[in-house]
């Protein structure tokens, strides 16, 4: 099989995919609070397995993930979405209940990382920079938007920023909820706990478990402010086939936006 690990390619086997594909896939997340049934690491782990996959289809390289990730402090008006008073300062999914913290990076220290690795890529060579995204947070995709339109025009080469979930998965997207546990079952079954969640069918609160359905951000929250898509309802299955379909989803983007495809 190929290799596309950029770690583990020789020198002379990553200037000939370089000189044959030109694509180099950086896999981004974070290490943040997934509830207490899952790993911190979920975000990375997704960016990764879609990268490598599509890294298959399309050629290219995918470099180490980096589990790094920023955040902001939530508006009152989200914070009343998610079940609280909006009064608290809250960052992130850092919620009061929560045992652990997050491991959020300074948004300038965050840049400055994604950006030097970016135009080290487009200095070896590489034509088509991939930023894969896997944390959702509206600023850290603001920043790796900008990063891609700058060094796009500042270096002529193709950098482009894509998130490794799609809302037209066929599932309720959400934080922590039933698609990314499904995925983190699928790619990392040590990660995943669903005993450590209350049983079914006792409800799973925002507020209190740090999950959250897309929907709540967008459009408001339940009646109980309860979670809608359940992780309890999460399977290997499932997640297998979320992952395929965000790898083709992503090869899809990727290839209509590369020179000379």
């Amino acid at each position: 099989m190929r290799k596309i690990r950029f770690e583990t390619m020789l020198p002379d086997e990553l200037l000939a995919e370089r000189d044959r594909s030109g694509i180099a896939y950086l896999p981004v997340g974070s290490m943040e609070w997934h509830g207490p049934h899952m790993a911190m690491g979920m975000d990375t782990f997704n960016a990764y397995a879609v990268a490598q996959g599509a890294a298959q289809q399309t050629g290219g390289v995918v470099l180490p993930p980096l589990y790094i990730g920023t955040e902001t402090p939530r508006s009152p008006q989200v914070l009343q979405k998610l079940g609280f008073t909006g009064e608290e300062h809250i960052v992130g999914m850092d919620f009061p209940q929560n045992s652990v913290k997050s491991f959020y990076w300074p948004k300038e220290l965050f840049e400055q990382i994604l950006r030097c690795q970016t135009q080290m890529l487009c200095d070896m060579g590489f034509r088509h920079i991939v930023l894969l995204n896997g944390h959702g947070a509206d600023q850290q995709v603001e920043i790796l938007g900008r990063i891609a339109r700058e060094l796009t025009h500042s270096t002529q080469k193709t950098v482009q920023s894509l998130f490794a979930l799609f809302d037209d998965c066929g599932a309720g997207v959400g934080h922590a909820g039933l698609v990314e546990t499904a995925i983190m079952q699928h790619l990392c079954p040590q990660g995943v706990e669903l005993s450590r969640l209350p049983p079914q069918p006792q409800k799973i609160y925002t507020a209190q478990y740090g999950i959250a359905d897309s929907e709540t951000f967008e459009k408001g929250p339940t009646a109980d402010f309860s979670v809608r898509y359940d992780p309890r309802d999460a399977t290997p299955a499932l997640g297998e086939k979320l992952v395929a379909h965000a790898v083709k989803r992503c090869v899809e983007q990727v290839m209509a936006a590369h020179p000379g495809a």
